[in-house]
């Protein structure tokens, strides 16, 4: 498996987001509409950014797009490389003393937003430090055990979202470990609280403020960014202290929110945000 994707991306990241860049000038709006994922994206920015104009948000859309082909490329180079090779991909840590705290032994909160390549950056954290994670399988079996057993190198755990998984990760921050979670997708019922995101009602994964909240423990957000004159960026950052209250996915949003904004198009847009509403249109996407 890891040989498959290994080839599917033989070029350094830094040339083959520059083909990305040369194929997208030549691919016309009208061929994008066609691709469901597309219309996604820029139902999404249409929600966010509803201030701008069609044309505007047809040239947001098209860029959105060609990062999330580039993210989907980063996660393949991370499937197929070592932790180490990642590690040397990271060429800027922002705010790293937030990860490297004098508590280093003392429990962690790390929530994370689907900015660019997750896998990045999860294996990125997994190099620095041994966590217990949240996992959401794969469909495809062979595919879910390798992704799952590179997920777990360097002594990681990673536990099946649910009730059992819940209780798992608020065992490990009692026992002064780390925890990871993406918390910017849709959760299964019972899992989360209705919150706004840009503005928008929105059904939000509740599950890192409320342990941030029941354990005490530090909370930080860490998201992916890229810069070509850099390269890739590991950024973590402190949410406001209310983060510990009641208000808690209202904060975390906002902090998502404010990450967001700094460069628009390389959020995952394509996913359906707004598919779980609580009073019609229960999903904006059908309408």
């Amino acid at each position: 498996m890891k040989i498959i994707f290994y080839i599917f991306t033989i070029f350094p990241l830094k040339f083959a987001f520059l083909m990305l860049d040369a194929l997208f000038i030549g691919i016309p709006l009208f061929v994008l509409r066609f691709l469901p994922s597309f219309r996604v994206t820029k139902k999404n920015l249409s929600i966010a950014f509803s201030d701008l104009a069609e044309h505007e948000l047809d040239l947001l859309a098209k860029e959105s797009y060609k990062e999330t082909l580039k993210s989907f490329y980063e996660t393949l180079y991370t499937w197929s490389r070592s932790s180490k090779k990642i590690v040397q991909e990271t060429k800027k840590i922002n705010n790293r003393f937030l990860f490297n705290n004098p508590e280093q032994g003392s429990g962690l909160i790390i929530f994370s937003l689907h900015n660019r390549s997750i896998d990045f950056l999860l294996r990125w954290i997994s190099s620095q430090r041994a966590h217990t994670s949240l996992y959401k399988k794969i469909k495809l079996k062979p595919i879910d055990n390798f992704v799952k057993k590179i997920r777990q190198e360097g002594n990681c755990k990673m536990v099946e979202t649910g009730i059992g998984g819940v209780k798992t990760i608020l065992t490990s921050l009692e026992n002064n470990q780390m925890t990871c979670m993406a918390s910017d997708q849709v959760p299964a019922n019972g899992l989360g609280v209705y919150s706004t995101f840009f503005g928008h009602e929105c059904y939000s994964f509740s599950l890192a403020p409320k342990l941030a909240k029941k354990s005490n423990k530090q909370i930080i957000m860490s998201y992916l960014s890229y810069e070509k004159d850099i390269g890739h960026i590991i950024n973590f950052k402190k949410p406001r202290a209310d983060i510990y209250t009641n208000n808690g996915v209202d904060v975390m949003n906002k902090e998502m929110e404010n990450a967001i904004l700094k460069s628009p198009t390389e959020y995952s847009w394509e996913y359906k945000k707004f598919r779980k509403l609580s009073k019609e249109p229960r999903d904006v996407y059908k309408t």
